[in-house]
């Protein structure tokens, strides 16, 4: 795992244990490593949240992507127990690989 991984599984770990997050993690998606955070129904993403996330070279992924969001370039979607906000890491956008069998 890249040094780069482990910062953003770090943050992840540290971020989900906050008040208003249910869960956050790291994903792959492509070419792009993807920062995906959780908070309850009806809740935003907190400031202090999202501010961690774009120190560390995180931006909006419906910005990074060029689409316009529903309710901001982070957010990702209601769902039946939350709301996902999404961001890609622009720190190491492109270098991933993704194979298709």
């Amino acid at each position: 795992m890249s040094d780069r991984a482990t910062q953003l599984r770090t943050l992840a770990e540290e971020i989900a244990d906050r008040n208003g997050v249910q869960d956050a993690w790291t994903a792959k998606s492509f070419t792009d490593r993807l920062f995906v955070v959780e908070v309850p129904p009806g809740e935003r993403l907190p400031e202090a949240v999202e501010r961690s996330i774009l120190a560390h070279d995180c931006r909006g992924a419906d910005e990074v992507y060029g689409m316009d969001g529903v309710d901001g370039p982070d957010f990702a979607g209601d769902l039946d127990d939350g709301r996902r906000y999404r961001f890609v890491d622009v720190q190491s956008r492109g270098e991933l690989q993704s194979y298709v069998v």
